[in-house]
């Protein structure tokens, strides 16, 4: 019985940790993020922050998204297969990286002091 009650505390363990996985960010670092974020890491207890999620928005939609909530990026690079952006926003500077991650993009902000 006890066996049972394993498989069912796992399966219920798992469940959950599923659910958060897959849990949609809203926003990071007063950083509005697209509706279909799934957050996969963050680190925002000190500077310098970082977001990790994946979308599938193209990159070309992403740089928009970024461009109307950021403005113009002070800097922008085309690196490989990785698209980067620079912004600056009061004494912070925030980098936007979108690469291509099997048909997803996968988008990791930066946000530090300048």
């Amino acid at each position: 019985m006890s066996g049972r009650i394993l498989r069912l505390a796992l399966l219920g363990l798992s469940s959950i940790l599923l659910g958060i996985s897959s849990v949609q960010a809203a926003e990071f670092y007063r950083i509005p993020l697209p509706a279909d974020a799934r957050e996969q890491a963050r680190l925002e207890q000190k500077l310098p922050a970082v977001l990790h999620y994946y979308s599938q928005l193209s990159a070309a939609e992403l740089a928009t998204f970024y461009q109307q909530q950021l403005g113009q990026p002070i800097q922008q690079k085309q690196h490989q297969q990785q698209l980067q952006l620079y912004f600056q926003r009061n004494s912070e500077q925030i980098r936007v990286v979108i690469a291509e991650q099997q048909g997803w993009r996968d988008v990791s902000l930066m946000v530090e002091k300048r």
